[in-house]
């Protein structure tokens, strides 16, 4: 029986008498995508959870999966709207699944079809819209689930934390 020997060499040897250059061109670029890559990390400024979320439309504060797990700040009696995509064709919907309603109350909740007509699978559109009572912090969190399936069936989940200021603080 034969016995092969493999060996696997992560940086490139030259071979004696041969020029060291391209060794050299290699650690330097090495060297540099570490520098490059690190330099990166560290300009990136603020993480998800920092930055504020959502966006302002006619003085009502919007969030959609792009703030996903990051932090919104309302003042009592301003309105939030969360803007999720939905394809109820398949079953599946968004629900409220953990919110202190003494803080975040629920107006209103609302399925919009999508603009592309004739086409299915496309998702259209669940708003919930909640209106600040009184100040206080609420985990918002939904889920994308079939309700007669149960938990069993959540797909997606969707967490903003809202903080609610009495008016004149912010």
């Amino acid at each position: 029986m034969a016995t092969f020997r493999v060996s696997i060499c992560l940086f490139p040897v030259p071979k004696e008498g041969t020029e060291r250059l391209p060794f050299r061109s290699f650690l330097l670029g090495m060297a540099l995508l570490v520098i490059l890559v690190h330099g990166g990390c560290a300009t990136q400024g603020e993480s998800p959870e920092t930055i504020p979320a959502g966006h302002r439309e006619n003085g009502v504060l919007v969030v959609t999966t792009d703030d996903n797990h990051r932090t919104a700040q309302l003042v009592v009696g301003e309105q939030l709207e969360v803007r999720l995509p939905e394809n109820p064709e398949t079953g599946f919907s968004w629900a409220i699944d953990e919110n202190d309603r003494r803080i975040l109350a629920l107006d209103n909740t609302a399925y919009t079809s999508p603009a592309v007509a004739g086409f299915i699978g496309v998702r259209g559109q669940r708003v919930f819209t909640l209106t600040a009572r009184r100040p206080g912090e609420d985990a918002l969190k939904l889920k994308y689930w079939r309700v007669m399936g149960g938990d069993d069936s959540i797909t997606e989940r969707f967490a903003v934390t809202v903080r609610v200021v009495a008016a004149g603080k912010k």
